[in-house]
């Protein structure tokens, strides 16, 4: 991506898919708007209050039963929310268009990148948070939102409003103290020689965050395993018991003889079947009809569990699995940057340094 300097602008528009391949949606209008065709054409106009109900018919879209035979939107003059989907108020103005390759409709929102942030950064943090952790989830949650600008650009959307991109809960979301994070950090990213970085976070490393090729197979230079403050809410625990003989029908093994992983250690550790910080790479899991190797991400995904920084013990007829943290692991922890910056509350450009320690080399640039 080239990054072009702009001087007193809200950042270029984001597209966030709200609704995909939906039966039937309902937006409501905050203000007056408008119907308007991609050309700029007024098709219909209605008050405040309307609520529109959007549907496919067969190769139309229908907007309280009138149909159009091209995707439309929904536009009002008026700054602040505008729109209403899914019970929550949006700035910006609405997409609706026909589901690209399946049923149903979809509903997208379109708004400046810095509103957009104003209902990221509250939705991806607590809004009590120290000053500075939220100036680096501001800053994060930009670069990631550039860096994946387009990554759903065959639904007709930039990025989704959940946690397969970042969750944005709009305007219904947003707090005088993340607007201040996302305005006193306004244009301003994290590169990597010269270019965006992906921007990864997580809730909490569990005191220590991995490298990018121990949990998503390929090293990116910037997202490194870095040591973490020592909190309750960074190295939270959890555990998840499951009896020994689901194990064994899960994995298609028979019954459950063994398993074979080293034991989870203080960071950094140096087996082939964990990462630095002890995250499970992989797990061989051996019964009465053979063995199984299974991912730390896929045993992650099987059973639900917070992260995979964790170890066994067998209880009785119990597997017992004891981890750390929530989330992949890599980049800024964001309950580690709310420790940071505790430490730091009078120094008000420490969310700088929060971003150095999480995301290694990188610089921030204004980029307007």
């Amino acid at each position: 991506m080239k990054i072009t300097d702009k001087k007193g602008t809200l950042g270029p528009d984001i597209s966030v898919g709200l609704l995909f391949g939906t039966t039937s949606a309902q937006v409501t209008g905050i203000q007056d708007f408008s119907v308007v065709s991609a050309t700029g054409k007024k098709l219909a106009a209605f008050k405040a209050g309307t609520i529109l109900t959007v549907e496919r018919k067969g190769a139309s879209l229908s907007l309280n039963n009138q149909s159009y035979d091209h995707t439309v939107f929904l536009k009002t003059d008026k700054n602040g929310a505008a729109f209403m989907v899914k019970g929550k108020k949006y700035r910006g103005y609405m997409k609706l268009l026909l589901t690209n390759g399946k049923s149903g409709v979809t509903v997208v929102n379109t708004l400046p990148l810095e509103e957009y942030l104003y209902g990221v950064v509250p939705s991806e943090s607590i809004s009590t948070w120290k000053e500075n952790a939220l100036k680096a989830q501001a800053v994060a949650a930009r670069t990631y939102a550039l860096k994946h600008m387009g990554g759903y650009a065959s639904s007709g959307y930039d990025v989704t409003d959940n946690t397969s991109s970042q969750v944005y809960n709009g305007f219904s979301a947003e707090t005088s103290a993340t607007d201040k994070a996302v305005d006193s950090t306004k244009g301003e990213i994290l590169t990597y020689q010269g270019q965006p970085i992906d921007a990864l976070f997580h809730a909490s490393g569990g005191g220590y965050t991995e490298d990018s090729e121990n949990v998503w197979g390929m090293s990116i230079p910037y997202l490194r395993a870095v040591k973490e403050e020592d909190t309750p809410e960074v190295k939270s625990s959890w555990n998840k018991t499951i009896p020994l003989s689901s194990i064994g029908t899960d994995l298609s093994i028979g019954q459950l003889k063994s398993i074979k992983l080293s034991r989870l250690k203080s960071g950094p550790m140096k087996t082939s079947d964990r990462g630095v910080s002890g995250r499970v790479k992989q797990v061989v899991f051996v019964g009465s009809k053979g063995q199984k190797i299974i991912t730390g991400n896929a045993l992650r995904d099987m059973y639900g569990l917070r992260s995979t920084l964790f170890d066994f013990n067998i209880e009785g007829k119990n597997l017992v699995i004891n981890g750390y943290g929530f989330g992949h692991g890599l980049g800024m922890s964001q309950w580690g940057a709310e420790a940071m910056a505790r430490k730091h509350d009078d120094d008000k450009e420490y969310y700088k340094t929060i971003l150095s320690h999480y995301y290694k080399g990188t610089d921030i640039k204004k980029i307007y």
